[in-house]
């Protein structure tokens, strides 16, 4: 129904509901209420002389909610609690969507009243936090002037994404200052959403696209420029966070929607992406590799979106490619010139030129070497895209999420042959890792090899490579394909302890291959021996006891019997040991 006009409230009177709300009721009897409220148990408002609503509202009863908004302390409702109640909360939510405000205004009407009585940040350029973060800033619209912010948002596809975001910093005005949380973030989202115009299919995937990048740069605070003090996220800044990127994911899931644009309207879906490119390549460029936010959008948007949309075009490429390379050769002012296509990072890595001088050495951002890598990986030079990674590995280390997204990419474009030669020059920048991406890099082998039965020596080769720290996937490898006699080499070469098998280990080879077991056996039981004190004794007596039955399942019972009775002639001195075997029944 239509609101009285001295029911409206302009921003002023907004705020002042917000502060009352904050002050008469407490958080959970507001979250009681936002729950009646959305499932719809408010009846019509009515609404009365001197700023009254009434509505009822249905709980385990019917209750009658009386409200003043000129004194919410002296509204009442008839429910056992009688005032203050969540019943109250829900009739003002509903007075709050009748208006065209922001129900989740009234969610988090604590945390903005108390933001906004905190003092106000002197300066916004050298904190490092990005000024999207403050919506009480002077804005380029008003906001006070809403149906100005919505006509502005009917030219959004003639916009530049810069003045998207400055119509979403005004448009969040009317929200007020709020903190990083998935409460805030979806009353943003919805604010956000209240000016979309119609748009084609395309650039309405772009405007939901940027209101989530949007709200990921209110929550995570910039680095500082000056004394690059390391970002950390707060618990609910966190979950708001991980929230916006579970949307990014489900967008970057649909295919971007092109069909029946042509001339001006699809130039302009176009535009819009290049910028959007340009605008991940600022944000991304001071992230760290704990702290990695715009990084994977960047390169999401231009596996998704951009690439399978440019067909044999590689324009758009070589011209990312350039942006990129501008960006290094800003941060290598100080080294040597390069030649065209010469590598800046590998300049950078050199101590001197050529006439003796010292080289300033620049180590790249990783974004940077990230997104260099991506590109070179979808112009297909993996050379390139293999020596800025190998390069960026060496300087600090690639976390092995964005190394293994490469080989997965591959993967589900059944590039098999590139997924072999991919996996060769990647598997020893893992290294050095725990064992899960390995179980992740294997995993994918095993996914080339079913293919491609013929890399299946590569895959050994650069497993041995690897070494030490490849051990446990190597192991794996040699025993789950029942590489048994390379599996005890290997053993056998370590020096590896028998005993620290667990049976089940060792079960399938005494079952398909027994004789093979009979050197490392033999080995470790000499050892043991030689340890000269009981608890070897004793392991020794547990090896030979397997030894005793794979003799016998080889019909070798002679060659056991002499061998016991050799090694307890050999060791008649060591009394401890005879007792050992005399305990096994070994000996008599």
């Amino acid at each position: 129904m239509n609101i009285p006009n001295d029911m409206n409230m302009d921003d002023a009177q907004w705020q002042q509901l917000i502060r009352q709300v904050a002050e008469h009721f407490n958080n959970l009897t507001i979250m009681r209420g936002f729950q009646y409220y959305k499932q719809k148990r408010v009846g019509p408002l009515t609404y009365t002389e001197q700023n009254g609503i009434l509505a009822e509202v249905q709980g385990s009863d019917d209750y009658e909610v009386t409200l003043s908004l000129q004194s919410l302390n002296t509204s009442h409702c008839t429910c056992p609690v009688g005032s203050h109640c969540k019943h109250m909360i829900a009739v003002l939510m509903s007075y709050a969507e009748q208006l065209g405000r922001p129900v989740h205004g009234i969610v988090n009407a604590h945390s903005s009243t108390a933001l906004k009585q905190t003092p106000k940040p002197a300066a916004i350029g050298t904190s490092g936090r990005s000024d999207y973060a403050v919506h009480e800033e002077e804005l380029t619209i008003p906001d006070n002037q809403y149906s100005q912010i919505k006509e502005r948002a009917t030219e959004l596809a003639e916009l530049e994404i810069t003045e998207w975001h400055e119509l979403y910093r005004a448009c969040l005005q009317r929200l007020g200052i709020g903190t990083p949380s998935t409460s805030y973030v979806q009353a943003a989202a919805d604010e956000l959403y209240s000016i979309k115009p119609k748009l084609s299919a395309g650039m309405d995937q772009l405007f939901e696209l940027h209101v989530q990048l949007y709200l990921i740069r209110f929550c995570v605070p910039g680095r500082n420029s000056i004394t690059h003090t390391p970002v950390y996220l707060s618990y609910p800044a966190q979950l708001a966070v991980d929230a916006l990127q579970k949307g990014l994911e489900q967008i970057f899931s649909r295919p971007l929607e092109l069909s029946g644009l042509k001339g001006t309207r699809l130039e302009q879906l176009w535009n819009r992406l290049e910028e959007t490119s340009a605008y991940l390549r600022t944000q991304m460029i001071s992230e760290t590799s704990s702290m990695l936010f715009f990084t994977p959008i960047y390169r999401q948007l231009w596996l998704n979106w951009i690439v399978p949309n440019l067909q044999e075009n590689r324009e758009t490429l070589e011209s990312e490619l350039a942006f990129l390379q501008e960006m290094e050769n800003g941060l290598n002012t100080a080294s040597k010139p390069t030649k065209p296509g010469e590598s800046v990072l590998s300049v950078a890595n050199l101590t001197e030129n050529g006439s003796g001088a010292p080289i300033k050495s620049v180590t790249l951002p990783l974004p940077l070497v990230l997104a260099q890598s991506w590109i070179y990986f979808h112009m297909i030079q993996d050379e390139q895209a293999w020596q800025r990674l190998i390069s960026g590995s060496s300087a600090y280390g690639i976390p092995p999420e964005h190394l293994l997204h490469f080989l997965h990419v591959l993967a589900d474009s059944s590039d098999w042959k590139r997924l072999g030669e991919w996996l060769v020059q990647l598997g020893p920048l893992l290294a050095n890792r725990r064992n899960s991406p390995l179980n992740e890099y294997m995993q994918l082998w095993d996914t080339a090899i079913h293919h491609l039965p013929d890399v299946e020596h590569r895959m050994w080769d650069t497993l041995v490579s690897m070494l030490p720290h490849s051990r446990p996937a190597y192991e794996e490898a040699m025993h789950s394909r029942g590489q048994w006699r390379r599996w005890i080499d290997f053993q056998l070469s370590t020096e590896t302890e028998p005993l620290e098998f667990r049976v089940a280990v060792l079960q399938p080879i005494e079952k398909d291959a027994p004789e093979l077991l009979l050197p490392f056996y033999h080995q470790a039981v000499d050892r043991y021996i030689g340890h000269k004190n009981r608890d070897g004794y004793k392991a020794a007596v547990k090896l030979l006891k397997r030894l005793s039955k794979i003799y016998k399942k080889l019909k070798q019972e002679e060659h056991w019997e002499q061998f016991i009775t050799t090694l307890a002639v050999r060791n008649s001195r060591l009394r401890a040991l005879q007792e050992e075997l005399r305990k096994g029944k070994l000996i008599s």
